[in-house]
């Protein structure tokens, strides 16, 4: 009887301390903004930070052009980056649980000269990716 009651009560530990889809993908945008961020990617564009908002299922990378590239002709070739950012989560595989949840991903793309100037801000839903 009381092997039983400990079996189940570590079984009952074990189920209730695992971490749900959503606040996995919170807490890994949480570090990888506090340990990586920000991080180039590619030529004059940096990666600032990555919020995952549980309420809304809303995943936000938040961008920042610098160099030859802070400019308004970047908006140019933005405009047709939908269709970049759909592949780009169609072919990573770390994307695929998030998308099966139905997640949006918010796109911010900003300058570093003027901080306040936003290129181009996106968001991708469900419907965008499937």
């Amino acid at each position: 009887m009381k092997k039983l009651f400990i079996l189940t009560l570590a079984g009952i530990l074990l189920v209730s301390c695992q971490e749900s889809l959503e606040e996995r993908a919170a807490r890994e945008a949480r570090e990888m903004t506090e340990n990586k961020c920000p991080m180039p990617i590619g030529d004059n564009m940096m990666l600032d930070s990555i919020v995952f908002d549980i309420p809304t299922l809303t995943q936000s990378q938040y961008f920042r052009f610098t160099g030859d590239n802070d400019n308004d002709s970047v908006v140019c070739v933005l405009q047709n980056a939908k269709q970049a950012l759909v592949a780009e989560l169609k072919n990573s595989p770390s994307y695929k649980p998030l998308m099966e949840k139905g997640v949006n991903f918010h796109y911010i793309y900003r300058s570093n000269k003027n901080p306040e100037k936003i290129y181009l801000e996106m968001t991708l839903t469900k419907e965008d990716y499937q």
